[in-house]
């Protein structure tokens, strides 16, 4: 399982265009409790984590069939 620090948390939330309260509402928690995990007041619990690394996982598997759409429509013939 991802460690998920501070800094881990605020660029995995940046490099997903998301906001601190939408990825709040992906985990069920305020967009202020992540603002106190990415300044390293506060730390997700291992449940949270683990819900972190899954929505990761999604993301990344989005991003891959996005891709791979992408090549077929401007793939050579």
């Amino acid at each position: 399982m991802q460690t998920w620090t501070p800094e881990e948390i605020e660029q995995f939330r940046k490099d997903n265009k998301l906001s601190r309260r939408a990825l709040g509402e992906l985990l069920g928690v305020t967009g202020n409790c992540i603002y106190q995990w990415e300044r390293g007041l506060r730390e997700p619990s291992k449940t949270t984590k683990i819900l972190l690394s899954r929505i990761e996982q999604e993301l990344k598997g989005k991003k891959k069939q996005k891709g791979k759409v992408g090549e077929k429509k401007h793939g050579k013939k």
